[in-house]
C-alpha cells in the first residue's frame, strides 16, 4: 500500500517494518562520519547544506557498485572520501539520468540487486525526471529518487491548492532534511525494498517550519538546521561517544582520508542493520531507535 505524502517521519519515531529498528554502534559511527565529511564539503559549497543528511543517510546503506546521479558526487566512494563537490561532467543532469535509468532496466531484468540513487533539488520540474519517475514505477525499477531543499508541507500545500494532485503510485515519504537518523531509517527500508524487487521510492527532504506547541502541556520541538549538530545531540542523549568519535574521525581523515573512508565502510558492512529484528541483542551492541 503506498505511503502518502502526508506521512511525516521524524527523528526518533522513524520505525522499521515491524515497529522497531536496531542500528549497531558501527552504523551510528558511519553515519556520523558521513555527516562530518559532507558538512566539511558544504563549507566550500553552500548549496550542499540542505543535502548533508540526505547524502549521509542514503550513502550509509549503498554499496560501491550502486549508482549515484547527483550534481555533487559521482559515486558512493566519493561521498565516503568527502569528495562532495560539483562534478566536472560535460553531460547534462538529464543525460546522466537517462543513462542511469537504462542501466536500472538491465539491473531489474538481471536481478543484480544494484540500486540507482538520483539526487535532485527542489521540485522535479524537469520533463526527464517526470519520465524517469513514470518508467521507474511502471517497470518497478530499483531506483531511489531523493529530493532535497523542499519547502515546508504547509507552504507546499499552499502552492498546490490550485491543482488537484494525482494519486501517488509509489511511496513518497517526506523526511526532515536536517535529520540524518530519520533519513537513514527511510533510506534503509527503501533500499531493501528496491533490492528485493519492490520498485522505486521518492524520499523528500523537507525543511520543516516548526512553531511553538499550541496544546497546553505539550512541549515544542526545537528546529536544528545543522545536520551534524542535530545528530551529535541525538547520539549524546543515548550515551554514545560522539565527541570521541569526532576526534578519531578528524584525526583519521587528516592523516589518511582514503583509509579512513575504507575503514568506516568495512566496520559498517561487517555488522549490517537488521530492521526485521524486534529485540535488542546486547551481544551485538545494537540500540533501538526510541
Amino acid at each position: 500500500m503506498p505511503i502518502d505524502a502526508g506521512t511525516r517521519v521524524t527523528s526518533a519515531t522513524a520505525h522499521g517494518k515491524h515497529g522497531h529498528s536496531l542500528i549497531n554502534d558501527a552504523k551510528f559511527r558511519q553515519l556520523y562520519q558521513l555527516a562530518l565529511v559532507t558538512q566539511h564539503a558544504s563549507r566550500r559549497e553552500k548549496r550542499l547544506r540542505d543535502c548533508q543528511a540526505a547524502l549521509a543517510g542514503v550513502a550509509a546503506d549503498l554499496l560501491s557498485t550502486d549508482v549515484i546521479v547527483a550534481a555533487h558526487a559521482a559515486s558512493v566512494d566519493d561521498i565516503a572520501r568527502g569528495h562532495v563537490a560539483p562534478r566536472m561532467d560535460r553531460r547534462s543532469f538529464e543525460e546522466r539520468v537517462i543513462e542511469a535509468l537504462s542501466d536500472a532496466v538491465g539491473d531489474r531484468m538481471r536481478k543484480t540487486r544494484r540500486i540507482t540513487a538520483i539526487f535532485f533539488d527542489s521540485a522535479p520540474n524537469s520533463p526527464v525526471l517526470h519520465e524517469a519517475r513514470a518508467l521507474a514505477i511502471a517497470a518497478k525499477l530499483p531506483v531511489l529518487l531523493i529530493q532535497t531543499g523542499s519547502p515546508s508541507p504547509a507552504r507546499a500545500r499552499s502552492h498546490s491548492k490550485k491543482k488537484k494532485r494525482a494519486p501517488l503510485e509509489y511511496p513518497s515519504i517526506p523526511v526532515d532534511a536536517h535529520d540524518v537518523i530519520a533519513m537513514y531509517r527511510v533510506a534503509h527500508e527503501s533500499i531493501e525494498r528496491a533490492r528485493d524487487g519492490g520498485g522505486p521510492t521518492h524520499i523528500v527532504g523537507v525543511r520543516w517550519q516548526l512553531a511553538a506547541a499550541k496544546q497546553p502541556g505539550r512541549a515544542a520541538k526545537t528546529l536544528t538546521p545543522d545536520a551534524v549538530r542535530h545528530l551529535e545531540e541525538w547520539l549524546i542523549t543515548r550515551g554514545l561517544p560522539a565527541q570521541q568519535w569526532r576526534n578519531e574521525i578528524v584525526a583519521q581523515f587528516e592523516s589518511n582520508p582514503v583509509q579512513a573512508a575504507r575503514q568506516s565502510k568495512e566496520q559498517a558492512f561487517a555488522a549490517p542493520n537488521k530492521s526485521a529484528s524486534v529485540r535488542e541483542n546486547p551481544a551485538t551492541n545494537a540500540r533501538a531507535i526510541a
